[in-house]
């Protein structure tokens, strides 16, 4: 019975069959100063993909990770438009970025509209972007906007159609709202990428945990599980001695919790957030944030 039930579970968790696969793209950045950029902390990316990338290969998900140098602006955009090429009806594609994230002032980016209420967007900051806007110098190319960001999802859900599932998780500061040297323990600043005279960020606090998104029949399902609010900044954790992004620990977790992982998106949440609620698994003070379709 014992040798019958391991069959089943080892078939459980092999890509699915047919043309559908399970794809995953990872980044995960900590040494930002090798690349030069000395306005940015060093933190623990690189060591959270490598516990999530075998943990989801034994899910049957066929990975794909950017790590340190590799995870620049031209290689996360380059690999999401490939990802896009690759991805099939019916795929199953999970997205996760560990890394540093900043607001960055609505509409400083060519291309873009001014459409956040706060006045910023959230984004995610590859190992070769600057910290501090210049005139003459950084005005925030590479810089991953939720603008951006949202183009490549919205290609993602409609190669992926309906059958399919989209999984995106956001270990950063400010991640919150996404849709639309020495160790550091915190992911970001409150310092704004901005033109103004001002660069700090403090938008108001809301109690919103779950935020609802655009839903299409014609659209694959999305869930985004994101670190903290946008207000916030978000902290690693130190588990035995070792640091980790918190969210990134709590997904690993997760994955190891589950026999299969598959389009049950309610499911693969509640063995995060449950994880979470072990003690010290979670920084205080900072608030988990889901965004769905469903």
């Amino acid at each position: 019975m014992k040798q019958i039930i391991l069959i089943i579970v080892l078939f459980l968790a092999l890509p699915l069959t047919g043309s559908a696969k399970k794809r995953a793209f990872l980044v995960g950045i900590s040494k930002y100063r090798a690349n030069g950029r000395t306005a940015w902390g060093n933190i623990h990316g690189k060591e959270d993909i490598d516990s999530l990338a075998p943990a989801l290969t034994k899910k049957g998900f066929a990975v794909i990770t950017l790590i340190n140098e590799q995870a620049t602006y031209q290689g996360i955009t380059s690999s999401l438009k490939r990802l896009i090429i690759e991805t099939k009806k019916g795929d199953i594609v999970f997205i996760h970025f560990s890394c540093h994230g900043q607001p960055v002032e609505d509409g400083l980016l060519k291309g873009y509209p001014k459409d956040e209420k706060d006045g910023y967007d959230e984004a995610i900051v590859p190992i070769d972007a600057g910290k501090k806007y210049s005139p003459n110098g950084y005005r925030g190319e590479k810089h991953l906007i939720d603008d951006e960001l949202n183009g490549y999802i919205k290609s993602l859900r409609t190669k992926i159609g309906p059958k399919g599932m989209l999984y995106v998780t956001i270990d950063a500061c400010h991640a919150g709202t996404m849709y639309k040297g020495g160790l550091e323990s915190v992911r970001g600043t409150n310092e704004a990428l901005t033109s103004q005279a001002s660069t700090k960020y403090n938008p108001p606090r809301s109690n919103v945990r779950h935020y609802h998104v655009v839903k299409c029949i014609e659209l694959a399902p999305v869930l985004y599980i994101e670190a903290c609010q946008s207000r916030e900044r978000n902290s690693e954790i130190r588990i035995k001695g070792k640091e980790y992004g918190s969210l990134s620990y709590n997904i690993w977790q997760a994955l190891n919790d589950m026999l299969i992982f598959d389009t049950n998106a309610l499911f693969f949440k509640d063995k995060v957030e449950n994880s979470m609620k072990r003690p010290g698994r979670w920084p205080k003070n900072q608030t988990l944030v889901t965004e769905s379709s469903f």
